[in-house]
């Protein structure tokens, strides 16, 4: 079997959107549209897509109306969203370097994304880029998990079969306890007439807590609702989950 341990965005670039076939897109979508309308106080339809990846939000947003550009510090992934989601202007850049000014009304960082910046320091700082990238009275939205309820288990592991290929996909969270790194492990095996190919890749994200989060957002300027993790309705966080999706607006 041959294990790579490096380039795993890059090289399979290709495989992603079947790994997120369960992904909900479209609904994840719809509610940034929903919150959107509810918190903002921008009504102009620029948006951006931090670590965006193949497109898929970009493309549902254009869909819904707005005007798609995209970050991400992966070429490969890039590559894939020109393909999908051409009317896009893309960034290649790390979330916390952009420097964009009054530029966005909406950008959402999906898929708790905003962790990979790392650490405590570089989520700040991307915060920081966010809200000098906002018009006033426009919104940022992104998912987050605390991680004092981080499980710490096997995590979850997708098995896709096409003609004579065979992949299996699988991603873990581990929190040391303390400190502020969160330790993502992937791993993704392919099989192909017997002959194994394996990616392996490790990331140091941040840990955070919500209270944390919170204020971190509320020291920048934003009016901060943090809602329950739930795409379907607009519900106010009851803090009992661990998931949750923060809404914040920047002020006129």
């Amino acid at each position: 079997m041959a294990v790579l341990s490096t380039g795993l965005y890059a090289g399979l670039a290709g495989y992603y959107d079947r790994f997120c076939a369960e992904v909900d897109y479209a609904g994840q979508c719809d509610y940034a549209l929903r919150a959107f309308r509810a918190f903002a106080s921008s009504d102009g339809v620029d948006y951006l897509d931090l670590a965006c990846g193949t497109g898929q939000h970009l493309l549902a947003m254009q869909q819904r109306g707005f005007v798609p550009h995209g970050l991400d510090n992966s070429s490969a992934m890039l590559a894939q969203t020109a393909l999908r989601c051409p009317q896009a202007r893309l960034q290649l850049c790390d979330l916390a370097e952009f420097e964009q000014q009054d530029s966005f009304d909406l950008i959402t960082c999906f898929l708790y994304s905003i962790h990979y910046s790392h650490p405590v320091a570089r989520v700040q700082q991307t915060l920081q880029r966010c809200f000098a990238a906002l018009k006033p009275g426009g919104v940022l939205l992104f998912n987050a998990v605390d991680a004092h309820g981080i499980q710490n288990d096997e995590g979850v592991t997708t098995y896709l079969h096409q003609g004579g290929e065979a992949l299996s996909f699988r991603s873990g969270w581990h929190y040391r306890g303390a400190g502020e790194v969160l330790d993502l492990h992937l791993t993704i095996t392919r099989t192909v007439a017997g002959d194994e190919e394996q990616w392996c890749d490790h990331h140091t994200m941040t840990a955070l807590n919500f209270p944390q989060l919170q204020a971190l957002l509320q020291q920048i300027g934003f009016e901060v609702e943090v809602m329950e993790h739930d795409y379907s309705v607009l519900l106010a966080w009851s803090g009992e989950s661990s998931n949750a999706i923060f809404v914040a607006s920047k002020p006129c």
